[in-house]
């Protein structure tokens, strides 16, 4: 019982937990130095939300994705800046996933007055934060497989 006794006893007194780290991602290709995006960094962006349903090998899904366009973070961070559009519209972007996988983008496919593709950092699902990190989502595409899941870079070229 003592034994007991203290063993809790050094568990209580023991330093917590370290919080796991908040996530990442690093924007490489806009000045010499990677832009950290950061949840502060998001947070100043306005918040983007959509039900989005796409095909899994065990039939239609649907999720309710929040996060932020990543059109939106191109901008507040002055990426196309001084480019005229059909400059930007050469421009590509390839998301990293923390496990190797990647995806790439044009510019064409996610600019306002273009393909409009509402692409979303995804912070949050289902009103759930996610854990690990962000995830990348297109909305409209009719299969998953463009989604990067725990995104740790994206590059514009």
């Amino acid at each position: 019982m003592l034994r007991s006794l203290l063993i809790a006893f050094a568990l209580l007194m023991a330093p917590p937990t370290l919080r796991a780290q908040e996530p990442i991602v690093a924007l490489v290709g806009i000045s010499s130095a990677p832009i950290q995006l950061t949840a502060q960094s998001l947070a100043a962006l306005p918040a983007a939300e959509r039900d989005v349903t796409f095909e899994t090998s065990k039939g239609p899904a649907t999720r309710r994705y929040k996060g932020v366009l990543l059109w939106d973070v191109l901008q507040a961070n002055k990426a196309l800046d001084g480019l005229k559009p059909v400059e930007q519209l050469k421009k590509t972007f390839l998301v990293s996933a923390k496990d190797g996988y990647q995806i790439a983008f044009s510019i064409g496919e996610i600019h306002p007055d273009f393909g409009n593709l509402p692409l979303i950092l995804v912070t949050a699902v289902d009103g759930k934060p996610l854990d690990g990190g962000w995830r990348l989502a297109a909305p409209g595409d009719k299969r998953g497989a463009r989604a990067v899941y725990e995104v740790v870079k994206i590059e514009l070229r």
